[in-house]
């Protein structure tokens, strides 16, 4: 269907948005219901053990190339899954909603500024794209009304939150480009294993937090089945092969997609309301995706002089 391997890489990359889009939209459902910590190690859990009944084999068999890339693993695990949720969970806990929505939607920023420094040059459309998207996040985020900008106070919880933005951008480095002989699924595979033995400590000081609640019903189980099948293993190996087929910078500028999908379906599923903010920061955002995505002008070498006699 694709022929095209940034185009595959591109839909790949706006699968996941969608899905992790969803699994936000799905998570509201669950709240008060189940501790974020316990959610978040149950649903790694639950994806591992899916994984395991049919990727062992294929870890097995190219486990002598994995071995060779596991620190990288180690730390896209750490950086991209483990960290987030403790990351995000104790920011939340002294700033506002408003603040850790617009420091979530800086990572593909920081992507962009972290590949530059490590030597990747950025066409002037990637970093046109990438500022328009971002303000149209923004504009999302705020409603609409920028002076919500400025008024803004800034906590602690807000310097977690960069640091999770920061590390899911590291993640998406880590992992643009992969040894040859090693698979996506085998590296999700191994990432979801040591994602879920860095999440127990985190399950386990929960559980001895007064907040603790793990209802089991309905929409806790359809909650944990969706994030994992859909947040987890669908997503997280989607946006891989994104990284891998369209690069990070790329993807990174269709994850600014994110709240705009958020907004859409929770509009369809939560009978939220969408109106024209929706509409502005949905064109702003397409637009500075398609941007970014333009390829850069190429001036073609003038012809050669003719030597002087």
């Amino acid at each position: 269907m694709f022929k095209n391997r940034r185009y595959y890489g591109m839909a790949c990359a706006l699968l996941a948005t969608m899905l992790w889009a969803g699994a936000f939209v799905v998570a509201r459902l669950a709240v008060g219901q189940i501790s974020p910590m316990t959610l978040g190690a149950t649903r790694w859990f639950i994806a591992l053990l899916i994984l395991c009944t049919f990727t062992l084999p294929r870890v097995k068999k190219e486990w002598h190339v994995a071995k060779k890339f596991l620190p990288q693993i180690i730390a896209a695990a750490l950086t991209g899954v483990a960290a987030y949720s403790p990351l995000s969970y104790f920011a939340a806990q002294t700033t506002s909603a408003i603040n850790l929505s617009l420091i979530s939607v800086t990572t593909p920023i920081f992507i962009v500024i972290i590949s530059s420094i490590m030597g990747q040059k950025q066409s002037s459309n990637t970093w046109i794209g990438c500022t328009i998207a971002l303000f149209g996040s923004f504009y999302l985020v705020c409603n609409g009304d920028i002076e919500r900008l400025v008024g803004l106070h800034f906590a602690a919880g807000d310097i977690l939150m960069l640091l999770a933005a920061v590390g899911f951008a590291i993640y998406s480095l880590i992992l643009r480009k992969i040894p040859e002989g090693l698979s996506q699924i085998t590296i999700m595979s191994l990432m979801s294993f040591f994602a879920v033995l860095m999440l127990i400590p985190c399950v386990i000081w929960e559980s001895t937090q007064p907040s603790m609640i793990f209802n089991m019903n309905g929409i806790v189980f359809f909650s944990i089945v969706f994030s994992a099948v859909c947040s987890s293993v669908i997503a997280w190996l989607t946006w891989n092969i994104g990284l891998e087929n369209a690069g990070p910078a790329t993807s990174g500028m269709i994850y600014y997609s994110l709240p705009l999908w958020g907004g859409l379906f929770a509009f369809l599923f939560l009978g939220e309301t969408m109106g024209m903010v929706h509409l502005v920061s949905g064109i702003m955002i397409i637009g500075g995706i398609f941007w970014a995505s333009r390829s850069p002008k190429t001036t073609p070498a003038k012809d050669a002089l003719p030597n002087e006699a």
